[in-house]
């Protein structure tokens, strides 16, 4: 058996693929670097995609620092559908042909900026008394999550062609930490009073890391088998360095 390797200290920033957790990214990650000390800083959902920044050795006493640091994300939302996860995980559990109005909508973005009131998805890995909500919401508990402050900087609709389109519409936002873009869904629905939810999520940013300092897993994986991976680790100096704003 190979000894740790104590000798790795920095980051790696991860394009999550579609279908993975992050614990299985980080184990992957752990085992392939043969390291003793390996985490993240901010889950991805299994349906979610885009940056999972790992810390590495003496990098994961830096992780709340960079949890500080804004993040930014693209989704779609499909009207017509609520789910219970407010994703297309859950079950469905209400239907109508109502779509939002353009004009309503643009105002409540507008109002949604700012430092606002937002309670979590039930199916989340917050802890009530000691167990996951998400353990609790599958088991069919009753149970309340409080409303928590997050930050909401900035958030945009992305026009991705002319054509009329009513079915879906996308997005991109800036926030801070703790911020779940499934209860904003959840909550722009609800002002609408529509249905929808969330089919497809990536986060295109972690202040400081992006897509363009990320490596898949599968490009990861043969990389290091030609020794040639450590182009994609981060020093732990060059990180802290690079943070600009700690969302409040």
């Amino acid at each position: 058996m190979n000894s740790i390797n104590n000798n790795l200290d920095g980051w790696l920033i991860i394009n999550k693929d579609l279908g993975m957790t992050s614990r299985q990214v980080v184990n992957i990650v752990k085992k392939t670097l043969n390291v003793k000390k390996i985490g993240h800083a901010g889950t991805l959902d299994p349906l979610a995609t885009g940056v999972l920044a790992l810390a590495v050795g003496k990098a994961t006493k830096t992780v709340k620092y960079i949890m500080e640091g804004m993040k930014k994300y693209s989704f779609t939302i499909k009207w017509g559908i609520s789910t219970d996860t407010q994703d297309r995980e859950g079950k469905i559990i209400s239907k109508s042909n109502k779509k939002p109005d353009k004009i309503k909508l643009k105002i409540i973005l507008k109002n949604l900026v700012g430092t606002i009131d937002q309670i979590p998805p039930k199916f989340s890995a917050i802890k009530v008394n000691g167990r996951r909500a998400y353990d609790l919401a599958r088991n069919g508990k009753k149970f309340t999550l409080k409303s928590r402050k997050v930050f909401l900087k900035k958030i945009r609709i992305i026009e991705k062609n002319k054509e009329k389109q009513t079915d879906y519409t996308s997005f991109e936002i800036e926030c801070g930490k703790g911020f779940y873009v499934r209860s904003l869904v959840r909550d722009i629905c609800k002002k609408l009073g529509v249905n929808g939810h969330v089919i497809k999520l990536k986060r295109i940013e972690s202040e400081p890391f992006n897509l363009k300092s990320s490596i898949s897993i599968e490009d990861f994986l043969k990389l290091y088998e030609k020794n040639d991976w450590k182009n994609f680790f981060l020093p732990i100096y060059s990180v802290l360095n690079k943070i600009k704003y700690v969302g409040k």
